[in-house]
């Protein structure tokens, strides 16, 4: 098995299922952003548990449906790179895609307070003199965030997040290969910079009554 062109493949497919996703960015916002995710990491071994965390650095692009309108839903998908660097010496390169549907609970002209179930792809791609080896992780959980207007055209959103993630990590070296699976409780800061749409704009709804 040829591991660089299977990290290749999940490459292509997240860019497309981001590209298909129906009108995400239509009426709302693109940008980009910083995170740092921190995991602690279980792998089942033959013999016992190796457990280890993950400290990693990731930057990448953002589209949102529903930046500052004043809607209940918004939808937001992320596309990004990331570094790893874990308490066992070793580094990785990788990406990952957030996939997340969120309720704008409280919303105002300068401020949408919201939450949101969302779902991770991730893989991390570590290759040393002895031997390769590739994480695939997959797994959801919950999305706290806040996105700040502070232009008529640009939000800042800070947000937290708690994931779950079930891990297949494929081993490789000159005599074999094989495949071990693991799990990944995953707490990710991210700070998102957005530029919205001029159509993405809070508007008062007007109160009914009777007359």
């Amino acid at each position: 098995m040829r591991i660089l062109p299977a990290a290749s493949r999940f490459y292509s497919l997240v860019a497309l299922v981001t590209m298909l996703l129906p009108g995400l960015a239509r009426a709302g916002g693109v940008g980009a952003y910083v995170e740092y995710p921190r995991g602690d990491q279980t792998v089942e071994l033959q013999f016992g548990d190796q457990s280890f965390t993950n400290n990693r650095i990731g930057v990448g692009l953002v589209l949102d449906s529903n930046v500052a309108r004043n809607e209940l839903i918004h939808v937001r998908a992320s596309l990004g790179y990331v570094y790893t660097e874990n308490t066992v010496d070793d580094v990785a390169h990788g990406g990952a895609f957030d996939f997340a549907i969120g309720m704008g609970f409280w919303r105002t002209p300068k401020f949408r307070v919201w939450a949101a179930p969302i779902i991770r792809l991730g893989v991390d791609y570590y290759d040393n003199p002895l031997v390769q080896v590739l994480d695939f992780g997959v797994g959801g959980g919950l999305q706290l965030g806040v996105n700040w207007h502070v232009s008529p055209r640009v939000s800042v959103s800070p947000s937290i997040a708690y994931q779950y993630l079930y891990v297949r990590e494929i081993i490789k070296d000159d005599f074999s290969k094989d495949q071990l699976n693991g799990r990944e409780q995953l707490i990710t800061a991210r700070l998102t910079f957005l530029f919205r749409d001029r159509s993405d704009l809070y508007r008062s709804r007007p109160r009914s009554g009777r007359r």
